[in-house]
């Protein structure tokens, strides 16, 4: 989701038909059909007097420039007349791929994506080295069917190895195909050999974050605002690249830099998002829970679930797991039926942690609050352990044949019944015991943690021999457990 939404507003190979020309008129030419296009709109009988001006004598019969009248005519909204020109210059020339081009862009002016294609493909057949037509095609499939864009665009550069804009645009179509390895292979070519501009380091950085090569896409963020110092894009990915660099403090003060005009409308959800990440990483809980906030109501068209669950863990990073779990609660809400059973699992974890917090701050209660403090203490922490054993027989419910479910089942069962005398938690440390104990790689520790409550779960109920076969299955698992040897030996007649 985060990179779907990245491509989106952070990086965007948009191909510039003013960039490349198989043929380009000369600068004297190109001037005049610009200032005479700048009267299309205004004064149409003027503009069609300058042109028929500039096609007088030896370029009557010039495609490129006949071409290039029609894509100013195109450019303005009058199709119907950049057709007759596109015919026109066909004619003059039927092996210029100028004509080809200008029907090319005419098709897809109307989103005729094939027929465009196919009008870039003739430009090709009749000039191979016509540029233009290369780059067009390749940009009318990049959001249509990325992989023909990769196949004309390797083909222009194989016949064109030393056409080093060809990577910029491969990269591009890799990039939308989800390749983002490739992506950055072919524009680290680029880079080493071209002339990299602010928008080449803009893109080339981006790629970099997504590969989370964040070091060097900083590195490449700092190059580019060392070019332009305002630019919003790298003042956006400063601030991200800093937060996965673990540069917190520094990451904080880019974020000033970043945020520095509160009206401006190209902040997303993802930029309040990672200011808060950068907050909470630096322990500045509440400065960070107004930044989640800001995140959740950033994106009006899209639900980000995540922002809550990370917005709760900033919570529990400071033990306030009323607030943990109810933000806990709104991502498994959002989720839906998306949510997975280890979200279940982390959900009644957050109820079983909030009861022992309540179960740590009563014990250091002192005794002149305990009569007041320490009963409602105990209700809340009856209530939190009673919906985490609800959650942790889903778990178990839901995967059988994991031991986890029961053994947290256990673990709050145990704290329901500190002395033991009900033996609430026996029948889930039995049930996580017989997963265990058939998995050859079974945590030593979780199973004495099991074996050692049942064995003085016996003791306390004075069946001495069945205490006995759990404290010597400890032993076998680790013989020099303290405890173990100090039970059997109480158990000696």
């Amino acid at each position: 989701m985060k990179i779907r939404f990245l491509s989106a507003i952070c990086f965007s190979f948009l191909l510039s038909a003013s960039l490349y020309a198989q043929e380009p008129l000369s600068s004297d030419l190109t001037q005049q059909i610009e200032k005479i296009a700048a009267q299309i709109k205004d004064n149409p009988d003027a503009a069609e007097d300058g042109f028929n001006e500039l096609l007088k004598g030896k370029n009557k019969k010039n495609a490129s420039l006949l071409a290039a009248i029609g894509k100013a005519y195109l450019d303005n909204g009058k199709t119907d007349i950049a057709k007759e020109y596109a015919e026109d210059a066909r004619k003059a020339d039927s092996k210029n791929g100028a004509s080809y081009v200008l029907n090319g862009d005419i098709a897809l002016s109307v989103k005729d994506v094939g027929t465009a294609c196919g009008y870039y493909e003739q430009a090709i057949l009749f000039d191979e080295n016509c540029f233009e037509a290369y780059y067009k095609y390749a940009n009318a499939y990049i959001g249509v069917n990325p992989q023909l864009s990769v196949n004309m665009l390797l083909k222009l550069k194989e016949k064109h190895p030393d056409e080093l804009r060809v990577d910029r645009e491969l990269a591009n179509a890799y990039y939308q195909m989800g390749s983002y390895s490739k992506a950055k292979q072919v524009f680290d070519e680029y880079m080493k050999k071209g002339q990299p501009d602010v928008q080449d380091y803009s893109r080339y950085s981006m790629l970099l974050y997504l590969n989370k090569d964040y070091a060097q896409s900083l590195e490449m963020v700092n190059k580019g605002l060392s070019m332009e110092a305002d630019n919003h894009l790298l003042k956006r990915l400063k601030m991200y690249d800093l937060y996965e660099t673990k540069a917190y403090a520094e990451g904080i003060q880019a974020s000033d830099v970043f945020f520095a005009d509160p009206s401006n409308p190209d902040y997303v959800y993802m930029d309040y998002l990672y200011r808060a990440r950068l907050y909470a990483a630096n322990n500045e809980i509440d400065k960070a829970m107004v930044e989640f906030d800001k995140a959740m109501k950033a994106d009006d068209a899209n639900v980000h679930p995540e922002i809550a669950k990370e917005a709760s863990e900033a919570m529990q990073k400071v033990q306030n797991y009323p607030e943990a779990i109810r933000l806990y609660k709104q991502y498994l809400d959002e989720m839906k039926d998306k949510a997975e059973v280890t979200d279940l699992f982390m959900f009644g974890r957050l109820y079983y942690m909030a009861a022992g917090a309540l179960s740590a701050a009563a014990a250091d209660t002192t005794q002149a609050e305990v009569p007041v403090v320490a009963a409602v203490d105990t209700i809340q922490m009856k209530a939190y352990l009673i919906e985490a054993d609800t959650i942790f027989a889903q778990v178990a419910e839901r995967v059988p044949d994991n031991y986890l479910g029961n053994f947290w089942r256990a673990r709050t069962n145990a704290m329901l019944d500190p002395e033991t005398t009900q033996g609430l938690a026996k029948p889930y440390y039995e049930k996580a015991l017989a997963v265990l104990e058939q998995n050859p790689k079974a945590s030593k520790n979780i199973l004495i943690e099991c074996e050692s409550y049942l064995g003085y779960y016996y003791f306390v109920k004075e069946e001495y021999e069945q205490s006995k076969v759990y404290w010597e299955k400890i032993l076998a698992i680790d013989p020099e457990n303290a405890t173990a040897k100090q039970a059997l030996e109480g158990l000696q007649p």
